[in-house]
């Protein structure tokens, strides 16, 4: 009995944070969503052990023993991955728990703010979590006849909660919870796709920078290519590349010569394929699979656009030399 008012009462408090719409509070309120998912699912896992080890199943043999222990251990992944297996949840909510899961962990360990996608990733996460968590239903039932449950769970279980009923009262207020929270897939889209146009655009400035604002002018495909062979050619990887290979030369026949033979798998501008990326995101109705695709594009896109900023900060600093020279004279 108490840890389902700590659940109910934790998701009430996740939901009015997330009701106010500001990133800082979308924040706390994906914090706080994340915790109590995964605090159920630990107690889920439990209970499936309980069941595994009562007087009827006690000589039985699991062949997903392994899975079990790994779920009630400390790994989110595990848990997810266990009841899953057990279609306690499904492929597409187990895929946007693991990614809501991930920005989590990055804007409470990491620091990431994540402000323009945090109002309306926090609101999905809370419409996705509070629907599987009002399936969860234990196998027994312990409660004191003299508890008193907290004001804010008793807005779902009432102010004395005596048997079994309180699995439904508990069941419908997670559902309760999850209708008040207004959750609307068009704006989880609108808001995904709004952040990858705005990414865009800004790369696009940053290749276009590059191509023609620097020392010397170049196609926009030479400026992807050559800055990555900038920055690999101080790294060590570069320099592992080179043994045996190359002949030697200056500082920039050395970038030239990385440039023209090492295999980068980006050799061409990729805005343009960036921009149907983004047209298909905002295309996209199911918002389990806009989530994927704008986590697929995040990741994949993310060293590529790392190079491009990097090399277009130092054609902004080429620029301010150029500046301050002309002042002097």
């Amino acid at each position: 009995m108490v840890f389902l008012t700590h659940a109910i009462e934790q998701l009430d408090l996740a939901a009015e944070h997330i009701s106010k719409g500001d990133p800082n509070n979308a924040r706390f309120g994906l914090m706080l969503t994340d915790n109590v998912l995964e605090l159920v699912l630990h107690q889920m896992a439990k209970d499936e052990q309980r069941e595994r080890t009562n007087f009827w199943n006690r000589e039985k043999t699991y062949a997903d023993e392994s899975d079990l222990r790994a779920a009630l251990g400390r790994h989110f992944d595990a848990k997810v991955s266990f009841f899953r297996s057990h279609n306690k949840l499904s492929a597409e909510e187990a895929e946007s728990i693991t990614i809501c899961h991930s920005y989590r962990n990055e804007v409470y360990h990491i620091g990431l703010h994540h402000q323009d996608i945090l109002p309306a990733l926090a609101r999905f996460y809370f419409y996705l979590v509070s629907g599987a968590l009002g399936r969860y239903k234990a196998n027994t039932m312990s409660y004191s006849p003299s508890m008193v449950l907290p004001e804010r769970a008793q807005k779902y279980l009432g102010s004395k909660p005596i048997g079994f009923h309180v699995f439904d009262e508990y069941q419908s207020g997670c559902l309760t919870l999850q209708e008040g929270i207004s959750f609307e897939a068009c704006n989880l889209v609108s808001s995904l796709a709004d952040h990858m146009t705005e990414i865009i655009e800004q790369q696009d400035i940053g290749v276009g920078m590059i191509a023609t604002a620097g020392p010397r002018q170049m196609t926009r495909d030479e400026a992807i290519v050559e800055s990555q062979a900038w920055r690999l050619a101080f790294k060590e990887e570069g320099k592992k590349f080179a043994t045996g290979k190359w002949s030697g030369g200056s500082v920039l026949d050395f970038v030239n010569w990385i440039g023209e033979n090492y295999p980068f798998e980006n050799r061409r501008d990729p805005i343009p394929s960036w921009q149907k990326r983004e047209q298909s995101l905002r295309l996209e109705k199911n918002p389990h699979k806009a989530l994927k695709k704008y986590k697929d594009f995040m990741t994949q896109t993310e060293n590529i656009r790392d190079v491009i900023e990097e090399s277009h900060l130092q054609v902004e600093m080429y620029i301010d030399e150029q500046i301050d020279r002309m002042r002097g004279k």
